[in-house]
C-alpha cells in the first residue's frame, strides 16, 4: 500500500502510520493463511514436531476418538469427525497444540455434538444442566510438559433423547482416569473403540408389532393346557380314556364267572 502526500504537509511524522499500515498488512497476511495471529508475534522460526510430541499427539488424538459415544441405533453421523491435526511448531516452545475429538450425530432430526479435549486453556464453569465436565487443572500452556493436565468433555444441541443419551454415554471415569498419568497406547485405544457399544436412546426403536387377528372360521390357537387331538384315534378309546379298559376287564371277568357258575 503506497501513502501519497504530494501536495501536502502535515507536519506529522509520518513513521508511525506507516509502521501500523505495515502491520495491518502482516495481519491481512496471517489470516489469509489461516494462522491465528498471535503466531505472528510468538513464532518467529517454525520446526517440525519431535518425535515426543508425535507420539503424545497420536496417543492423545486415539484415546479422544474412542472416548466419542459410538452413533446410537437409527441415526446418523452428519459428516467426518473432527480431529485435531499436528503441524509446523513454534521455535523454543514444545506442545504448542489442540488436542480435541468432536462428533457430530442427528437422530429424528434432532441434531447434537460431543467434544473432547485434553489440555485445555480454560476448564468450562460448573453447569447445571450437566452438559460439560472438566477434570484436572487448567493449562494456559496446552501440552507443554507432554502430559495430561486436564480433560474436558461437553455435549452441545437442542433439549432431546438423543442429546440425554450422549450425555449418558460420556464415560466420566474413563476420562477422569487420564490426569496425570500416561495414555494408553494407539493400538489400547482403538481396541476399546471396537469394543463400545452404541448410546441407548428412549423412544428410538419401533414398538413391537401386535399379533395379526385370527382369519374367519379359523379354530382357536391351541395352548399348552390343550393339546391337539390326533383325529386317527376315536374319541374315548385308547389313551384319551383311562375308564374303558378298566370296565371291559370287569365285564370279562363277570361272564367267566357266569360259564364256570360262580
Amino acid at each position: 500500500m503506497r501513502i501519497f502526500t504530494h501536495g501536502f504537509n502535515t507536519g506529522l511524522d509520518s513513521r508511525p502510520l506507516r509502521c501500523t499500515l505495515h502491520r495491518l498488512a502482516a495481519g491481512i497476511a496471517v489470516l489469509a493463511l489461516g494462522w491465528p495471529l498471535p503466531a505472528l508475534a510468538d513464532c518467529v522460526d517454525m520446526r517440525k514436531p519431535t518425535a515426543g510430541e508425535m507420539d503424545f499427539h497420536s496417543r492423545a488424538m486415539a484415546a479422544l476418538v474412542a472416548a466419542l459415544p459410538l452413533v446410537p441405533v437409527g441415526g446418523t453421523l452428519q459428516n467426518k469427525d473432527g480431529v485435531s491435526t499436528l503441524g509446523q511448531q513454534c521455535q523454543g516452545a514444545t506442545g504448542d497444540f489442540n488436542l480435541e475429538a468432536t462428533r457430530f450425530y442427528e437422530l429424528n432430526n434432532r441434531k447434537a455434538i460431543v467434544a473432547v479435549a485434553i489440555n485445555a486453556a480454560r476448564l468450562p464453569a460448573a453447569d447445571a444442566a450437566g452438559l460439560s465436565a472438566g477434570y484436572g487443572s487448567a493449562s494456559p500452556k496446552r501440552s507443554a510438559g507432554l502430559k495430561v493436565n486436564n480433560v474436558v468433555w461437553r455435549v452441545s444441541g437442542s433439549d432431546s433423547p438423543l442429546r440425554q443419551a450422549l450425555v449418558n454415554a460420556i464415560d466420566r471415569t474413563r476420562l477422569e482416569a487420564w490426569v496425570g498419568k500416561p495414555l494408553p497406547s494407539v493400538a489400547e485405544s482403538q481396541a476399546l473403540a471396537a469394543q463400545a457399544v452404541p448410546a441407548s436412546v428412549t423412544g428410538a426403536t419401533a414398538a413391537a408389532a401386535p399379533a395379526p387377528a385370527p382369519a374367519p372360521n379359523s379354530p382357536p390357537p391351541q395352548t399348552a393346557a390343550q393339546p391337539a387331538a390326533n383325529p386317527s384315534t376315536p374319541v374315548g378309546s385308547g389313551q384319551a380314556d383311562g375308564a374303558g379298559p378298566v370296565k371291559d376287564a370287569v365285564d370279562t371277568v363277570n361272564k367267566l364267572r357266569g360259564l364256570f357258575g360262580r
